[in-house]
């Protein structure tokens, strides 16, 4: 559930703490994803008159052992060398395809800056990498519909 109206505290780095606490997660398998269109890192900079930076969405990401990250501005690639994805519905289409054919987070990293990158894998062997500009992290009771 999106909860635009209300104020919590976004992670935007990964310390130690954090990166033991993200790899305990490693190879659950993700049992839903949903993606929104209007990203929250193109709203701030366009409040902020900056620029768009590289295309990104909102994320919504449920594993099967009750926990869900809501992802902010995150790029999605194939590999660390592609461009990100633009196209929404064929991005939406894609993670969606991933999670019906029993992607698992197969890994975590921490780029330079130390923003957030989650693996995604099937066990055919497509994987797709998120760069995450801000996080959440949670629990959840019921999958959304």
């Amino acid at each position: 559930m999106r909860r635009s109206d209300k104020e919590f505290p976004l992670i935007m780095a990964v310390d130690d703490e954090t990166y033991e606490e993200l790899m305990a997660l490693v190879g659950q398998r993700v049992v839903h994803v949903g993606l929104w269109e209007d990203s929250l890192s193109v709203t701030l900079a366009e409040r902020a008159g900056e620029p768009p930076g590289s295309p990104a969405f909102d994320i919504d990401l449920y594993l099967e052992d009750g926990v869900y990250f809501e992802l902010y501005g995150v790029s999605c690639f194939d590999n660390l060398e592609a461009e990100p994805w633009s196209d929404f519905a064929e991005s939406s289409n894609r993670l969606v395809s991933m999670v019906k054919a029993q992607a698992r987070l197969s890994d975590v990293a921490v780029d330079e800056a130390d923003s957030l990158i989650l693996i995604l894998s099937t066990p055919t062997g497509e994987t797709v990498y998120l760069a995450v500009a801000a996080w959440l992290l949670a629990e959840w009771d019921e999958l959304p519909e």
